[in-house]
């Protein structure tokens, strides 16, 4: 039996998740609410290898692309794009068969009554499912947090990874690292006494868009000690409620507000000096936040201090990165985050809303990513603090702002200006002699007289890609350009989509979908099935939905955008209407699924990984895949007629493209990764805590760099800019054995030529017309698009 090397991808993806992860247990979450009028995608993974697509594009386009709209459409405050009813149970049948199989832990039951569980958050480690007793770090940023409820002493330790940082390997790249990544340290250990050596009772107890609250419990008392864990956040802070304090280090405290350590000290500020000459601040305030309150610690040893006492007030700890910060920390050290919801405004802009507690009089300090140091208004008032830069794991420097004082819920307004396709085609139509030229029409024939399998127990993610590929032929056959007057090959073309397209929307293929009523979302029955956690690349246990649904999406655009009058079309987006829900549900009143199961808004991209521990935390591996969600979801509003739908797919493909320009594709003046690592041009699998120039699939650089380059469409050049594309290929590719001898057998020199060709148009048309395809793209879409660029 032959194995496809995508296949080969994906089981490669699972294998390594689970060397790396702690344990055997996976989970996902997977909320999912079905609505009659809800847009459906089927899976899809992400893997590369000589038979997946990859796919082209170039920023630098832009010029020939409308700039942002003076008018545009407003998502009016948060409502749902789709409905929140209950998904079907006609159409996918309802399920609690993950109670059995990889049901979450430490949850409290009392905060997921008519709630869906998140599965692919930045902390689902803490409620990975797993037999291990420990539970794995998790990186809100810049800080690493671990719940210690495994060894003593028990509590919740803070580290500052940054300063642990190791890199190993080589690429092979001009000298470059293979991976970077960075040790857990327990520089801070929020603990008591009551719990330090008795194994506490852990759980969390709440959560929002970017934010968690985490409870620890004294097994011998009332006590507790309760955080709430926010992305970005400048201190980490614990409320103590009938606790006795103790905070713990591995290292050695040399002094505490200058003095030697020993003896007692007194006071609501504290400034830890270690051994090694690192600084943290502790504040011990009220139990509101809006006071100060003076505490007692007495030197335990060399590397600890409890209190005196019995304290009910809160504590908080932030690193001192240089002492020109501390006049910010003391002034804002009673404005508390607790949380962050995101609010959608239009299609271009959005705003963090800061829950807070304490005094905010004087504004909120919190970190920003460097995407946000470039959109941010600070025509709002918002201001950078000068010399505040903290430095995330994989994320580059994190930059401290300040909002304006006086209000006890600050916020962030972002408006995003990237870029993007306001079409499925490119923004320079192919002419009609360059298709001549390049027999697009002879191709164009050929793929659709062809042989089309969407097999009926195939993956969802395979087929999704096979999907996509035939409804692009569509697309070709609508282009009068191409075609002239003839519509007999789109008439054929639809023809065949729908009968491929029938088995999926019914829903009845031998892996059905099913609701997942534990954590609430669209699985494939397929793991139930099996009793495997990785079948189609874990899509039960909410692996890469967003992979696989967002090719079913994208085709279902096509099909509503070509084929408005089909009779079945209603049926389409009820599926698909779920898909979405599913992926990327904006409701935060949809009890059934999550909100923004994998996108996050903060970091700008989505996590693939679902509900399975990793012992570096969530990992994203192909971005080309991940903003072809969110512009099907885009192009799916519109061909709908969903305009709140639209706004949003259309803002999240302008975040997550910033994002990946950003974070993922690394041009020559990009600092975000270490200098030793930058010569790698791309990230490969991008964790929480650690960059490894990889796949799961395939050690092979051209895997590497073309996973990040499927599927080929119209949004694809505006990621990955002619500078880049240029310096990738010069640097990396161009040295490639299967580019230095045209290995026209490999399939994978189809998708670095699609994307070559924004750089030298001739010479990768005349690659494509003699090279194996990727199993994800056709002859006459990877000609089509390459002879769209400028010559």
């Amino acid at each position: 039996m032959k194995i496809s090397t995508s296949a080969l991808i994906g089981f490669g993806a699972v294998l390594h998740h689970l060397a790396e992860a702690s344990g055997q247990d996976f989970g996902r979450n997977g909320s999912s609410s079905l609505s009659g009028d809800l847009p459906v995608v089927g899976p899809s993974y992400t893997p590369m290898s000589n038979e997946t697509s990859s796919g082209s594009g170039n920023a630098n386009a832009a010029s020939s692309v409308p700039e942002v709209p003076s008018t545009p459409i407003v998502v009016t405050n948060n409502a749902s794009t789709l409905g929140t009813a209950e998904p079907p149970n006609y159409l996918v049948e309802h399920t609690d068969a993950m109670k059995d199989f990889c049901p979450p832990k430490y949850l409290d039951s009392s905060v997921i009554k008519n709630r869906a569980i998140p599965t692919n958050n930045w902390w689902g480690n803490m409620i990975a499912h797993d037999s291990n007793a420990a539970i794995q770090p998790i990186w809100p940023n810049p800080y690493s947090l671990q719940m210690v409820v495994d060894n003593a002493p028990f509590g919740m330790s803070v580290s500052y990874p940054y300063r642990s940082r190791f890199t190993g390997g080589s690429s092979g790249n001009n000298g470059a690292v293979k991976y970077y990544a960075h040790g857990m340290v327990r520089e801070f250990l929020f603990s008591a006494e009551e719990i330090v050596y008795q194994k506490p009772n852990f759980q969390v107890v709440d959560w929002a868009d970017q934010g968690v609250t985490v409870k620890f419990s004294a097994s011998s008392s009332s006590g507790t000690m309760v955080s709430d864990l926010v992305s970005g956040m400048v201190y980490a802070s614990t409320k103590y409620s009938g606790l006795t304090p103790r905070l713990v280090s591995s290292a050695t405290i040399s002094s505490v507000n200058g003095q030697p350590l020993g003896g007692q000290v007194q006071g609501s500020k504290f400034v830890l000096t270690y051994s090694s000459g690192e600084k943290w601040v502790v504040y011990a305030l009220s139990s509101d936040g809006r006071s100060e309150k003076e505490i007692t610690l007495a030197a335990d040893g060399t590397s600890a201090l409890k209190s005196t006492g019995s304290f009910d007030g809160i504590l908080r700890v932030a690193l001192v990165g240089d002492d020109s910060w501390m006049s910010a920390l003391d002034q804002h050290k009673s404005c508390i985050v607790q949380a962050a919801n995101v609010e959608l405004h239009d299609e271009s802009s959005y705003a963090f809303k800061w829950k807070t507690t304490g005094d905010c009089s004087v504004g909120l300090l919190h970190f920003a990513m460097k995407h946000h140091v470039e959109t941010i208004d600070t025509s709002t008032g918002i201001r950078q603090v000068d010399g505040m830069v903290a430095f995330s794991t994989t994320r580059g420097a994190y930059q401290a702002f300040t909002t304006p004082g006086g209000s006890s819920d600050p916020v962030w307004e972002i408006k995003e200006a990237q870029q993007v396709p306001e079409d499925f085609y490119p923004s320079r139509k192919i002419a009609s002699n360059v298709a001549q030229q390049q027999r697009v029409l002879d191709h164009l024939r050929e793929d659709i007289n062809g042989a089309w399998s969407i097999p009926l127990d195939g993956s969802y993610y395979f087929n999704g890609k096979a999907a996509q590929k035939y409804a692009s032929l569509c697309l070709i056959a609508n282009d009068a350009a191409v075609v002239g007057g003839d519509t007999s090959l789109l008439s054929t073309c639809l023809s065949k989509l729908r009968g491929v397209m029938a088995p999926f929307m019914t829903n009845s293929w031998t892996n059905k979908l099913q609701y997942d009523q534990i954590y609430g979302g669209i699985v494939s029955s397929q793991g139930f099935k099996t009793k495997d956690l990785n079948s189609d690349f874990g899509n039960t246990m909410y692996n890469d939905h967003h992979f696989h649904y967002g090719y079913w999406i994208h085709t279902a655009a096509i099909i509503n955008r070509l084929d408005p009058s089909w009779s079945d079309l209603g049926k389409l987006n009820t599926m698909i209407n779920l898909l979405v829900r599913d992926v990327a549900n904006n409701d935060p009143e949809d009890k059934f699924f999550p909100r923004f199961r994998s996108f996050d808004w903060f970091r700008g991209h989505s996590y693939s990984h679902g509900v399975t521990p990793f012992a570096d935390g969530k990992d994203q591996e192909s971005t080309s895949e991940d903003v072809n969600f969110a512009f099907g979801m885009y192009m799916y509003g519109k061909a709908t007629n969903n305009a709140a739908l639209e706004a949003v797919g259309k803002l999240m493909t302008r975040v997550n493209a910033h994002a990946i320009k950003t974070y993922f594709l690394i041009e020559d003046a990009n600092q975000i990764h270490p200098a030793s690592f930058r010569p790698n041009k791309v990230t490969g699998i991008f964790f929480d805590n650690k960059v490894d120039y990889a796949t799961w699939f395939s050690a092979e650089k051209y895997c590497i760099h073309g996973i990040q380059m499927i599927p080929v469409s119209a949004v694809t050049e505006f990621v990955r800019t002619k500078q880049f594309v240029q310096e990738e290929w010069d640097q990396v590719l161009g040295k490639e054995t299967i580019v230095t001898r045209e290995d026209t057998g490999n399939a994978w020199l189809s998708l670095l030529y699609a994307n070559f060709a924004m750089v030298d148009k001739q010479r990768a048309l005349g690659v494509l017309q003699k090279a194996k395809m990727d199993d994800g793209l056709s002859r006459s879409w990877a000609l089509y698009m390459a002879a769209s660029f400028a010559d």
